[in-house]
């Protein structure tokens, strides 16, 4: 079980997923660049990712920092901060999708 981050038709798959760690965190690991510029301290609001309205419940709820950068109706659809979102437990499977 791992975290898949997507892109139109590109995968890449982090081989893991791990509670302790956050989304973005999760991206560093394969050295996939996500956006973020602040170094994950949420700050910026460029890290920006969507977890599918099916897959909310594998996330952790969304925070205060995510409600000052994200606009209502991007959360309503699943947008949050990787460096905000972490997985509700070890070994889950999740897909990411990358904005842009």
């Amino acid at each position: 079980m791992s975290v898949v981050f997507i892109r139109g038709q590109e995968q890449w798959d982090t081989g893991i997923s791990m509670q302790g760690l956050n989304l973005l965190a999760h991206a560093q690991m394969i050295e996939l660049p996500i956006g973020s510029t602040c170094g994950g301290h949420g700050k910026c609001g460029k890290d920006r990712i969507r977890i599918s309205l099916e897959d909310q419940h594998k996330v952790s709820p969304i925070t205060a920092i995510e409600k000052a950068h994200l606009k209502p109706d991007e959360l309503a659809v699943g947008v949050r901060l990787g460096c905000q979102c972490f997985p509700d437990s070890d070994g889950i499977s999740l897909q990411v999708f990358l904005q842009g």
